[in-house]
């Protein structure tokens, strides 16, 4: 583990390019104080969209190069990841009091390479069974084009009344 003062250090050898993927990170970690919303979402930029159907649940991050891989393309786990969320963070906000989820699987199916300057997720619940939730997500490009489909299933697990 580096300290406080390695860190500065090598603060001052970086690149503007690479202090601009610090700044991004002290941001994500200043936001999580604020919204209380998890590192890696501060960190991928994912914010809440308005929706036009009540049953449906739209997120989406935009795409700068600390989510591309070598080809120039948003990794497959970033875009994996962002359909997790969205699903995820529409059953939150679905289910009143303490109850929370978590995923118990997920099936991926890529389209079309994550390109452009925005992801944007849109989340449904596919059914519901007692504490299993069954979801789908879409994922498209800023040019309304399909990157990812995905289904998912999920448990709520009952915190009780607090």
């Amino acid at each position: 583990m580096m300290t406080k003062q390695e860190i500065l250090s090598q603060i001052e050898t970086l690149s503007d390019r690479d202090i601009k993927a610090v700044a991004r990170t002290l941001n994500a970690l200043s936001n999580m104080k604020e919204n209380k919303y998890p590192f890696l979402g501060n960190f991928l930029g994912v914010v809440e969209e308005d929706s036009k159907c009540e049953n449906v649940f739209v997120c989406s991050m935009p795409l700068g190069r600390e989510v591309l891989n070598p080809y120039r393309i948003v990794y497959g786990g970033i875009t994996a990841t962002l359909a997790d969320m969205a699903m995820g963070w529409m059953l939150e906000k679905r289910i009143s009091g303490k109850d929370k989820f978590v995923t118990l699987d997920m099936n991926v199916n890529y389209h079309k390479a994550g390109t452009g300057k925005r992801l944007i997720a849109k989340a449904r619940v596919i059914n519901q069974a007692q504490d299993i939730w069954q979801m789908a997500c879409d994922v498209r490009n800023d040019r309304h084009e399909l990157v990812v489909t995905t289904t998912g299933t999920f448990l709520q697990l009952r915190r009780g009344k607090e």
